[in-house]
């Protein structure tokens, strides 16, 4: 048996071993954000050729005209100024179907959308009176996203956008209205667009209603308002929102948006993986020093440092794996070769039964690594309590460490 001065140098030196191998996970997570960086620039670069995320505000009528002032000596001046008016009440329906487009071995998520809008603007009587130009405008992030003509009609008077201005749909109207009297104007309109990735509006109306339907699964509802309704299914989502004049502030100051996720990307879950790496390896670093101490067996340091680099290459092997198949089957492939490539390097140093306790151990590490990091909500309890286990388990098979050495002969 070791003397204890022996026994301690080999603890110290199997801890700054375990400490050291957090420089090669620390390169393996270097390389996780590099491949996460080229997703994410390919996915921008296939946005900028489809279509940007799509933002719908409006549509406005914009009323030109001329008004008489008096300048500081008191002589009339003729200025144009413009008036916008909004929907007094405006009504969304928003169809969204998605697809994956494919560039080397990324995947981004894209889709197309049919608008439907429709409502009524409430002309008040002063502006009634003016004899003022009218447009109607409608205003998208990315105007590239059209498919198709943007075609609506107002008063019952079919028209198509023909004319556009920064990331503005303009046309002109024919608006007949009859001075002294407040109007009521009701307007139907009708887009197909593309976007990538999520989909906004701005609840520009008195009263806003935005409902939306799409078959992505995986969708997150952000902004200043939530959906007072909504449904997730397995096949897609129905969402709807109301909102009033009364809280949403100026016409445009606010925004809600849907953003169609996919589900967590390969590189999420290898980065969530890589953060147990240190915990499989002290965990597989105390099992060997057990093993040494309970069973009499010899581990050198060199083979302490070969078991725990093949521990930090089954990162990459789960990094490299993924970017080609599903995340559950890239981790069960990479957690089977180094589990076989362990056993046979236990084998060769024990030469007995206990080389398959420890492979053992390394195949549940990762079995268990593996369920948390499926589990989100839930991880860290259950880590703790797993950690609480070994802990005790250590416990158990050191206690009686004092003993054997008072026993032994002098």
């Amino acid at each position: 048996m070791k003397s204890n001065n022996s026994l301690i140098l080999k603890i110290v030196l199997v801890g700054v071993l375990a400490l050291a191998m957090l420089i090669p996970l620390a390169m393996i997570s270097g390389l996780i954000d590099e491949r996460q960086r080229n997703a994410d620039w390919t996915a921008q670069a296939i946005s900028n050729e489809w279509s940007q995320a799509q933002t719908v505000s409006g549509p406005r009528l914009v009323f030109e005209y001329e008004v008489t002032d008096k300048d500081a000596d008191g002589k009339p001046q003729v200025r144009k100024t413009t008036r916008k008016v909004y929907p007094d009440h405006l009504k969304v329906d928003a169809a969204i179907a998605t697809q994956l487009l494919h560039r080397s071995i990324y995947d981004v998520m894209v889709y197309h959308s049919d608008l439907a809008l429709s409502g009524d603007f409430v002309i008040p009587e002063d502006l009634a009176a003016q004899d003022a130009r009218v447009r109607m405008e409608m205003e998208l992030s990315d105007l590239r996203g059209i498919e198709g003509e943007a075609v609506f009609t107002v008063a019952g008077e079919p028209y198509r956008f023909t004319d556009s201005r920064s990331a503005v749909l303009i046309k002109e109207l024919k608006l007949v209205r009859e001075k002294g009297k407040e109007a009521n104007v009701p307007f139907e309109m009708n887009l197909r667009l593309k976007g990538s990735e999520s989909m906004s509006f701005r609840p520009v109306g008195g009263i806003t209603e935005v409902t939306v339907r799409g078959d992505c699964p995986t969708p997150s509802f952000k902004g200043d308002f939530l959906p007072t309704e909504r449904e997730i299914r397995d096949d897609g989502f129905s969402a709807k929102w109301v909102v009033s004049q009364i809280n949403r502030g100026g016409p445009e100051e606010s925004v809600f948006l849907v953003d169609l996720l996919q589900k967590v990307t390969q590189y999420q879950q290898a980065t969530r993986t890589l953060k147990y790496g240190i915990l499989i390896i002290v965990l597989v670093f105390i099992a060997g020093l057990i093993v040494e101490l309970v069973g009499k067996r010899e581990i050198s340091i060199i083979q302490y440092l070969v078991i725990g680099l093949s521990l930090v290459l089954f990162y990459a092997l789960v990094l490299s794996f993924s970017e080609f198949m599903s995340f559950g089957l890239a981790y069960a492939l990479a957690a089977t070769m180094t589990t076989l490539a362990l056993l046979g390097y236990f084998r060769g140093i024990l030469k007995d039964k206990t080389a398959y306790l420890l492979v053992a151990l390394v195949a549940l590490a990762y079995i268990v690594s593996y369920v948390l990091v499926q589990m989100e909500t839930y991880a860290l309890l259950s880590g703790s309590l797993i950690l609480f286990v070994v802990l005790a388990v250590v416990m158990y098979f050191t206690r009686n460490l004092n003993k054997k050495e008072e026993t032994q002969p002098e």
